[in-house]
C-alpha cells in the first residue's frame, strides 16, 4: 500500500517566538498597565518596613553567634531600613514582574510614607495576604495576556478569572507542600549523615533543592495550561510534564533567554536609577520587556501544545513542513 508524505511547517524558533512576544506587546501596549501600576505603587507609595523586627533578630543573633556571623548581621542591619513588605505583592517566579522588588530605592522624587511594623505575627499575616492578592493580580495579568495570544475576547477571558486564580493558588500550595515533604526528610537524613561525614551531609542536603528544582522545571508550563487553555490544575500539571518531555531542549533554551534578558534589563535599569522622575521611563521599559517575554512563553506553549496534541497549525508556522516532534501541521 502506498503511503503519502505530508510536509508540514517547522515550529518557529525560540528567537522568532521571543520576537513574536515583543510584537504582540507592541500592538497591545495596554498589557503593561498592571506591572506599571504595581511598580509605581512600590516606587512612590507608602512602605511597610520590617526594620524593627530585623533589629530585634540581629540583637539576638549577636548575643548568640560568633564574630563571623556578627559581620553578616551588620550587613543585614544596614539594609533593614530599605525593606518594604508591599513588595510581596510581586510573587517570585510566577508573579507580576516588578522592578522595585527587594530593597526599595534610597532616593525618590517624592517623599514616601514609612510605616514601621514590630509584630512578627502581623508581618506574617500581611505577607500571606499580600501574596494571595499578588496572585490575584497575576491571574488578571496572565488572563489578559493569554486572551491576546489566543485572540479571544477579553470579556470572555475574564469570565474564567476567579477559577483560574484559585487554580494558580492551588498550584503554588501544591508545590510548597511538595517542597516541604521533600526537604524535611532530607534535613533529618542530612543531620544523621553529618555524624558520619560532613561531605556526605552536604551532598544529602543538596539533593533536596535539586529534586525540588527538577520538579519545578517540569511544572513551568502549568500556569500556561491554566490561563491559555483553561485546564484544571491536575491536567495542567500533567500537560506541562508532557510538554517538557517533548520539547525539553527548546523549552530550556527559551527559559534561559527569558531569564538572561529579564535579569539583564533589571540590572541595567537599576544601575541607571538616579532617584529622579526618569525612573518612570525605566518602569515602563521594564514592564514592556517582561510582558513581551511572558507573551513569548504563552506563544511557545500554544504552538507546541497544538503540535503535541494535534490541535491545529501554529500561528507563526508556514504550511508545508514538519514540526519538532514530526507531527503533521
Amino acid at each position: 500500500m502506498r503511503q503519502t508524505k505530508e510536509k508540514t511547517a517547522p515550529l518557529p524558533s525560540v528567537w522568532a517566538t521571543i520576537a513574536a512576544g515583543f510584537d504582540v506587546t507592541a500592538k497591545h501596549f495596554w498589557l503593561i498597565l498592571i506591572p506599571v501600576l504595581l511598580d509605581s505603587f512600590l516606587w512612590l507609595g507608602p512602605r511597610l518596613s520590617i526594620r524593627l523586627l530585623i533589629e530585634q533578630m540581629a540583637d539576638f543573633w549577636q548575643q548568640q553567634s560568633t564574630a563571623v556571623t556578627g559581620l553578616n548581621v551588620d550587613a543585614l542591619l544596614s539594609l533593614a531600613p530599605r525593606t518594604n513588605l508591599f513588595t510581596s505583592l510581586s510573587v517570585p517566579v510566577v508573579g507580576v514582574p516588578a522592578l522595585m522588588v527587594g530593597l526599595t530605592p534610597e532616593k525618590t522624587p517624592l517623599s514616601t510614607t514609612l510605616i514601621e511594623l514590630d509584630s512578627a505575627v502581623l508581618v506574617l499575616a500581611l505577607f500571606v495576604l499580600f501574596s494571595v492578592l499578588g496572585l490575584l493580580l497575576t491571574a488578571v495579568y496572565m488572563t489578559l495576556t493569554a486572551s491576546v495570544v489566543r485572540q479571544t475576547p477579553v470579556r470572555q477571558a475574564l469570565g474564567t478569572l476567579l477559577i483560574n486564580w484559585l487554580r494558580l493558588v492551588g498550584l503554588i500550595v501544591t508545590l510548597l507542600i511538595f517542597a516541604m515533604m521533600v526537604y524535611i526528610p532530607v534535613v533529618i537524613v542530612g543531620v544523621l549523615a553529618a555524624l558520619i561525614s560532613q561531605g556526605l551531609a552536604s551532598l544529602v542536603l543538596l539533593a533536596g533543592p535539586l529534586l525540588i528544582l527538577w520538579v519545578a522545571v517540569y511544572m513551568i508550563f502549568a500556569p500556561h495550561g491554566i490561563f491559555v487553555n483553561g485546564r484544571p490544575l491536575g491536567r495542567a500539571m500533567i500537560e506541562s510534564l508532557q510538554m517538557m518531555r517533548s520539547f525539553m531542549l527548546s523549552a530550556m533554551t527559551l527559559l534561559l533567554f527569558v531569564i538572561l534578558i529579564g535579569r539583564g534589563v533589571d540590572m541595567l535599569l537599576l544601575y541607571a536609577d538616579d532617584g529622579s522622575w526618569l525612573t518612570g521611563f525605566g518602569i515602563l521599559g521594564h514592564a514592556f520587556v517582561n510582558t513581551a517575554l511572558l507573551a513569548a512563553t504563552f506563544i511557545f506553549y500554544r504552538d507546541r501544545y497544538n503540535v503535541l496534541f494535534g490541535v491545529k497549525r501554529p500561528l507563526f508556522a508556514e504550511p508545508g513542513s514538519v514540526g519538532e516532534n514530526g507531527n503533521v501541521l
